[in-house]
């Protein structure tokens, strides 16, 4: 096998709590993930030796620091692969947006000179490695609505999210994720979003109450540093969403709607805001990078 092709999609979370701190330091999440039609492509080539990553955005690192990279050297290290690879990464998922796209990245990597070095390793071996990378990796190799926790290694399906427009809306901020969970840290959590509620709702179908039950802990601490974020929440639930939520530690917010006019009426009102701004939908399913 000389090339090989893969997408890998954005992952947003529908909620996310944060459930205790273990003796290493890592943090204990519980989360409801799921991925949106919105992916990077990444094609694999082999070549004699090295591994080598170019990309059409000129803004990303293309060494250790990408995840990609990361995952390849931890690949070749680990099963002692002679052989070298050229990856391409063609960007469309915002960065520092909290849609996991380096993350994703780096699942479709693994899989992807899984394939090119023809190593034969299965999805468990990928998951078990993948969680050495980031914690969203392994969730990033199964996909679909999925209940993910611990440090990202425990990962459940779940009933498949209803096809539903997706409004995606990143104010002009960024959130580091060591500082949101530092000041999580020095916090104290008043609201903890009912998980287990919430996938009962998504089983029954009953989405007309979801808008009370979702909720994520960082929501507390962004909102207090950056009102804007809240501002955005509220006016997407203003304008006829039939919820909203931010994802991972900010600053994105993500607006779920079920009429598509309501859906492209709103993404105008902040398209003459915010830069990143756009509509997208819940992608049932695995990620392509399986």
């Amino acid at each position: 096998m000389n090339k090989v092709v893969l997408k890998a999609k954005a992952k947003v979370n529908l909620s996310l709590d944060v459930v205790g701190i273990r003796e290493d330091g890592y943090h204990e999440m519980k989360m409801i993930n799921h991925l949106i039609e919105l992916d990077d492509i990444l094609t694999f080539e082999s070549c004699a030796t090295g591994i080598s990553l170019t990309s059409n955005e000129d803004t990303i690192p293309l060494d250790e620091r990408n995840l990609v990279i990361k995952a390849a050297h931890k690949l070749q290290r680990q099963f002692d692969v002679k052989q070298g690879a050229k990856i391409h990464l063609e960007k469309r998922i915002p960065t520092q947006a909290g849609l996991a796209g380096g993350s994703s990245d780096a699942a479709a990597a693994l899989n992807g000179l899984n394939r090119l070095w023809q190593l034969g390793l299965t999805q468990s071996e990928l998951l078990a490695i993948g969680v050495t990378i980031g914690a969203d990796v392994p969730y990033c190799l199964v996909g679909g609505t999925a209940l993910v926790e611990g440090i990202g290694e425990k990962i459940t399906p779940l009933k498949d999210l209803r096809k539903m427009i997706v409004l995606v809306v990143k104010p002009d901020i960024d959130i580091a994720t060591p500082w949101a969970f530092k000041k999580l840290d020095e916090s104290m959590i008043e609201n903890h979003p009912d998980i287990p509620e919430i996938i009962k709702l998504l089983q029954d179908d009953a989405y007309d109450m979801l808008k009370m039950k979702l909720g994520n802990v960082f929501e507390a601490v962004a909102f207090a540093e950056y009102p804007e974020i809240k501002t955005v929440k509220n006016q997407m639930m203003e304008q006829g969403a039939l919820a909203a939520v931010m994802t991972g530690s900010g600053s994105t917010v993500i607006g779920y709607y079920q009429n598509h006019e309501l859906a492209e009426k709103s993404w105008r009102f902040f398209k003459e805001k915010y830069t990143m701004c756009f509509l997208s939908n819940t992608e049932e399913g695995e990620n392509d990078v399986g």
